[in-house]
C-alpha cells in the first residue's frame, strides 16, 4: 500500500514538473503561455532564459519598447512575481529567427 501511494505521488506531482524542458516552474510556464497567447497580440513568443530573465519577442516597428517591457513587469507582478527582481527584455523576433541574434529593443527591471 505504501509503495502504491508513493508511485501515485510520483506520477501526479513530481513527473509533470519535469515534463517541460527548460521549465522554471508552473508560474513561469503560465507567463510563457500568456505572452504566447491571443490576449497579448504584440508578443509573438516568450521564453525564460533564467529564473529571473524573461524575454518577449516582438516585431520591430521602430518604436521604443521600454514601455512595453514595463507593461510586462506589471503583468508579472500581478501574477505573483512581485519582488523577484525579474529582468524583462523585449527582443526582435524576426532578427532572432533570421540570424540567431538576441537584439534587445527594450528592457525593464521589475521590482
Amino acid at each position: 500500500m505504501r509503495k502504491t501511494v508513493f508511485v501515485i505521488f510520483l506520477l501526479a506531482v513530481v513527473l509533470p514538473g519535469l515534463a517541460v524542458a527548460g521549465s522554471f516552474g508552473p508560474k513561469h510556464d503560465q507567463m510563457v503561455k500568456h505572452f504566447q497567447g491571443d490576449q497579448e497580440p504584440t508578443a509573438k513568443d516568450a521564453v525564460w532564459t533564467a529564473k529571473d530573465i524573461f524575454k518577449v519577442g516582438v516585431f520591430d516597428d521602430g518604436s521604443p519598447r521600454d514601455g512595453y517591457a514595463q507593461y510586462v513587469c506589471l503583468v508579472l507582478n500581478e501574477e505573483g512575481f512581485k519582488g523577484q527582481k525579474v529582468w524583462v527584455q523585449i527582443i526582435d523576433i524576426a532578427k532572432l529567427n533570421r540570424t540567431g541574434s538576441w537584439v534587445k529593443l527594450g528592457e525593464a527591471h521589475c521590482q
